[in-house]
């Protein structure tokens, strides 16, 4: 869940903040964004959108400015973006003309106090199920936006190289999401150890991938409208390679925890097991853990690209054809990507857990162990 939010708001990031920067570029007559309240509907009808057979709703409205230098007057507004009803709190931008003509423009519905009580709700469920961890996960969550919006986000602009970049905001992530969420114990850093090299070996793979396939990044509207409001200075290629690197880290953490336990309940249950005996019986569990998780990853790319599915195979287009189409394989890429890291972070850590807990004799209590050599009896 913790990957879903964090990719979901950095690519709502991505889309938004380059789309207000173009908008103000085109409309230089643009003289605030405020928020206003319907008052009336005063006439609403359907028309056909020229040059299709889609039908849209156009509302003639009488709203009330909330803020900005003409609060509250009543205006009229002009709407066929969504269908708005007596009493929703909206956002519209004010325009002045080159002939001092002034008009509105509907932009946007508010919706942060729903997000609000959405947000409340989740919050209540996480710290009501899993009490202070999950508090100290919601802390962590926190952390990895704060990471990708203050750190991430403006290393790109800059010009750095979003691969190197990429990868150590994803330590930086990774270390916040697995410590602050399970505490500074033996297992927690052996789960870092094998989660960040897999994504290590992943992100290598990664720049060979999108090299190999010759992706430009180009594949989305976002962007393209970057690329613009940027001067094309950005590497856009990068960036898609980086947002795989992102994309990778909350499934990796989770099939490597898992492992990282796995191990260290094997071996507090059996002394008697070789290291290489237990990295064989947590393995099995790995294996059936993976397989899972790589059709959770799956599914949870194909939701988000669900209405690109949809609009082709509405469009009747070739199958093996549409594969082809650049919006396609970059998220076909992060599909396999995702897949390839998954497999190698069970090893990796499972190796790292044997090794380490395989000559140690773990404690009643599950974080911590004795430092001392278990001896076997022969």
């Amino acid at each position: 869940m913790t990957t879903l939010l964090v990719r979901s708001f950095f690519l709502l990031l991505c889309i938004l903040v380059p789309a207000g920067l173009q908008a103000q570029e085109v409309h230089q007559e643009l003289q605030e964004t405020v928020k206003a309240k319907v008052l009336e509907i005063v006439e609403q009808s359907d028309r056909q959108i020229m040059g299709t057979d889609a039908t849209t709703t156009v509302q003639t409205l009488r709203i009330e400015l909330l803020a900005g230098e003409k609060v509250g007057q009543v205006m009229s507004l002009d709407n066929d973006i969504m269908v708005l009803e007596v009493g929703d709190v909206i956002f519209v931008n004010r325009l002045v003309a080159i002939d001092d003509t002034e008009y509105l423009t509907f932009k946007d519905i508010e919706r942060r106090p729903q997000l609000f009580w959405m947000a409340l709700l989740m919050v209540a469920l996480v710290i009501g199920f899993s009490g202070w961890q999950g508090m100290r996960a919601l802390i962590s969550l926190g952390l990895s936006i704060f990471a990708i919006i203050f750190l991430l986000v403006p290393a790109l602009l800059a010009g750095y190289e979003p691969a190197l970049v990429s990868l150590v905001i994803a330590g930086v992530i990774l270390a916040s999401s697995l410590f602050l969420t399970h505490g500074f114990k033996p297992r927690v850093t052996i789960a870092f150890i094998g989660t960040f090299s897999a994504v290590g070996v992943t992100c290598l793979l990664a720049w060979l991938s999108v090299d190999w396939l010759r992706l430009t990044g180009f594949g989305s509207d976002a962007s393209v409208y970057l690329n613009f409001s940027t001067g094309g200075t950005l590497d856009i290629a990068g960036l898609l390679l980086g947002s795989i690197i992102i994309g990778l880290l909350g499934v990796l953490d989770d099939v490597s925890i898992t492992q990282a336990s796995v191990v260290q309940e094997l071996r507090r249950a059996n002394l008697e097991l070789s290291p290489f005996e237990l990295y064989k019986r947590a393995i099995n569990v790995g294996r059936d853990h993976v397989g899972s998780l790589v059709n959770t990853l799956a599914l949870a790319y194909l939701g988000t690209a669900l209405p690109l599915v949809m609009f082709y195979s509405r469009a009747n287009a070739d199958f093996w054809q549409s594969v082809n189409q650049e919006v396609i394989a970059a998220e076909i890429l992060r599909i396999i990507i995702g897949s390839i890291g998954l497999i190698l972070a069970v090893p990796f850590t499972t190796a790292v857990a044997a090794w380490y807990f395989g000559n140690r004799e773990v404690s009643v209590d599950h974080d911590h162990e004795h430092g001392h050599h278990h001896h076997h009896s022969h």
